[in-house]
């Protein structure tokens, strides 16, 4: 079971991190490219909006109604028709369409995070074996960065096309996947269930609630970050900012390799914080960059990435996870989704294109950019003291393997 399952998640996270640097890795860049960078802040505030309307309803669709590796290829086959469209909508400068359709490319393309992550977690023991499923997601997205920078496409719409070919190429995929039928077939269906009661009752959890309190505050930092890095890079005089990113991803996917190890050695609350601490270290090295104009600090900033993002995002999903009851998987990935991505994300934005708009009156002149990073450095400093003070750890993680045969949906 484990050999015949396994590489096909592989080859899911592959994929799905594939598309996902495709159409998000230069997004900002792209716009400022076609002279329409003060939408950047905009364009995923709508992304998140779209996140907080779709993963808890499509998260029970596949916990109830249909097999979540079907409802995950239908998201993507949609989908791959509206990114066909984002190239036009870009060179015309038609604004208010281009949010619009980046709001509905959250709809259909977010649910799918969530739905890779259960899927994953149905067929595997998830905090032994998911780091290294996740890994190849890692791999994915490192893949297409090279490809991005490498052949002058980081600012191109070209972009939109690929994501376009990746969509149709996983959607397809998905329908060979290891059967996951919604555990919950069969029962009543309740209002509760249209509103996914069952996974907001994991706010209940004191700790749970903390976890994505500060889930939401350091998703400025990172939204910052996702959202400006390219456009910082190109001011730096770096023309290939995709083929940069890679130095961050090859971090990732190092510090994925040993995040098991790590959670059993030390718990959820001290590699969480790590990672929470990290964005600190991180704002701080691109605000010096931004003083001294020095490769080391960029470098550093870049290499960071593998702690920033799997000992808080990665190890967060499987926390939530190990909270979550068998028939609410697919809701609670979906929860912890619209609280990131959703919400936060909608927030993050707001805050963070207030901050550009506010303190880079011309993104080429590198000086304006000291400040605006200490924005980002200061919110992560305040979430990591509060973790640290009101996170209690788990008694337990668990590891025993949750392998289960399923029926064919």
């Amino acid at each position: 079971m484990f050999m015949s399952k396994t590489p096909r998640l592989f080859i899911m996270m592959f994929m799905q991190y594939f598309l996902q640097g495709a159409w998000s890795m230069t997004m900002g860049l792209v716009l400022s490219t076609f002279g329409m960078s003060k939408i950047i802040g905009s364009s995923y505030a709508a992304l998140g909006l779209a996140t907080i309307l779709s993963p808890l309803f499509i998260g029970m669709i596949a916990d109830r109604f249909f097999a979540a590796q079907k409802v995950m290829g239908s998201l993507h086959l949609i989908n791959a028709m509206v990114f066909l469209l984002m190239p036009q909508i870009i060179k015309s400068h038609n604004e208010s369409m281009y949010l619009l359709m980046i709001f509905i490319v959250g709809i259909l393309f977010y649910p799918t995070a969530a739905l890779a992550n259960s899927i994953s977690f149905r067929h595997i023991n998830g905090v032994k074996l998911f780091p290294v499923i996740r890994v190849f997601g890692t791999f994915g997205f490192m893949v297409i960065g090279f490809i991005l920078g490498e052949y002058g496409f980081s600012g191109s719409t070209t972009t939109w096309h690929i994501a376009s070919l990746a969509a149709v190429t996983l959607g397809l995929y998905c329908f060979t996947l290891p059967p996951t039928p919604p555990k919950a077939r069969g029962e009543k269906f309740m209002l509760r269930d249209l509103f996914c009661l069952d996974a907001l009752s994991l706010f209940k959890d004191k700790n749970f609630a903390i976890f994505m309190l500060c889930t939401f505050f350091l998703m400025i930092p990172k939204t910052t970050y996702v959202a400006y890095i390219p456009v910082f890079l190109k001011t730096l005089g770096y023309d290939n900012s995709a083929s940069m990113l890679q130095i961050g991803t090859v971090s990732e996917i190092v510090f994925m390799l040993f995040l098991s190890l790590f959670l059993v050695k030390f718990g959820f609350k001290k590699i969480i914080l790590l990672g929470a601490m990290c964005w600190i270290i991180r704002c701080f090295l691109l605000s010096q960059e931004s003083m001294y104009n020095n490769t080391i600090f960029i470098v550093a900033a870049l290499l960071l990435h593998g702690i920033c993002w799997d000992f808080f995002f990665t190890a967060g999903d499987i926390y939530v996870d190990s909270k979550a009851d068998e028939k609410i998987k697919s809701q609670a990935q979906g929860l912890r989704f619209i609280v990131s991505n959703g919400i936060g994300v909608m927030f993050a934005s707001l805050v963070s294109g207030h901050i550009f708009n506010s303190t880079i009156k011309a993104p080429e002149l590198l000086a304006q950019w000291q400040d605006f990073w200490l924005y980002p450095m200061v919110i992560a400093a305040i979430v990591s003291v509060v973790f640290l003070i009101s996170f209690k750890e788990p008694s337990q993680i668990k590891t025993e393997t949750h392998l289960k045969k399923d029926s064919v949906a």
